[in-house]
């Protein structure tokens, strides 16, 4: 008799839990695909809800026309600063050794590269590229507090650059999942890189931004690479990313359309990347004590940023007011 009192007690909060569940129930297998959740309308699978980032910096977002005319000039005339030196030869040589070495690794090719190589090719780029403007931004800023002088405004510069880096490796991360191998050699790459940096830029900061500067010429042809991929029909990057959406951070980042494609994202990071090109072999010609020449995007950027969020509270108010 007590059993059987139990068991239907046990019955009946079963019942009401599954009344009070008002989870909707999950889409048929064939319907999901191989896509993250996260690039889809779902909700999470385990019921978390998702997260909205904000961008708190004012970054650089490249308008349609300025970024077309940037990927079709480097498409036709590739930039390359050549070697001026001993020291440039030297670094420029062990860019390409690096260059050459990675690609024999990852198994990449220029001609139909898959897309798990592109994969690991990004997301290892992108975090080594996040390393030298923070090492030499903090460099900079302590020898500004150890002397008491201003710095001239590179400092500025070498911290949107670092921070750049890291959105473009935040927004991948959005997109792919890297496994144990990729983790570990980011780790592990990540510690040496820094201390040679540290080491080189203390003694000759010229080097490293040489060094940045041709590192940045290898990421601007592996991005080039990708678009023409992505625009290839016959590739095989076309047929799994070409109708791949852009993510919410990087549709907020560079303040594209709800409706933007991955490809969207990836021109605005090969032109960001001819961008820190430029400037790191620009500082590599000047004198460490001249002025950044730069200060001015920093200026036009922030202001830029500033009338978007006006005119984006704007257009919550008035549609508040129409709801």
């Amino acid at each position: 008799m007590l059993r059987a009192t139990t068991a239907a007690a046990r019955l009946s909060c079963v019942a009401k839990q599954s009344r009070l569940n008002t989870n909707p129930p999950p889409k048929e297998a064939e319907n999901r695909g191989s896509v993250h959740f996260r690039l889809t309308p779902n909700a999470h699978p385990l019921g978390k809800p998702k997260k909205e980032w904000n961008n708190p910096t004012q970054n650089h977002v490249w308008e349609p026309e300025e970024l077309e005319k940037k990927i079709t000039m480097e498409a036709v005339t590739p930039v390359h600063v050549e070697p001026k030196g001993i020291l440039d030869r030297i670094t420029y040589g062990a860019v390409r050794a690096c260059y050459h070495g990675f690609n024999f690794i990852t198994g990449y090719s220029k001609t139909d590269p898959s897309p798990q190589s592109i994969v690991y090719r990004l997301l290892i780029l992108e975090s080594v590229a996040g390393c030298p403007g923070m090492v030499a931004a903090g460099v900079r800023h302590f020898r500004s507090l150890r002397k008491m002088k201003r710095d001239g405004g590179w400092i500025h510069t070498l911290l949107e650059e670092a921070e750049n880096e890291r959105m473009h490796l935040l927004v991948f991360m959005n997109m792919f999942t890297p496994g144990i191998v990729t983790r570990v050699t980011v780790i592990a790459m990540q510690y040496l890189l820094v201390a040679i940096l540290l080491s080189i830029y203390v003694v000759r900061p010229q080097v490293v931004h040489r060094f940045v500067g041709y590192l940045e010429e290898t990421a601007v042809q592996t991005y080039l690479s990708v678009i023409k991929q992505l625009e290839d029909p016959n590739s095989r990057v076309h047929k799994e990313w070409s109708e791949l959406p852009a993510p919410d951070i990087a549709i907020t980042y560079w303040r594209l359309p709800k409706d933007a494609k991955f490809i969207d994202v990836v021109k605005q990071i090969a032109a960001d990347e001819m961008h820190h090109r430029d400037v790191n072999h620009e500082f590599a010609d000047m004198n460490q004590h001249d002025f950044n020449p730069n200060v001015h995007c920093h200026i036009q950027d922030a202001d830029k940023a500033a009338r978007a969020r006006r005119a984006a509270m704007q257009e919550q108010g008035q549609s508040a007011v129409h709801a």
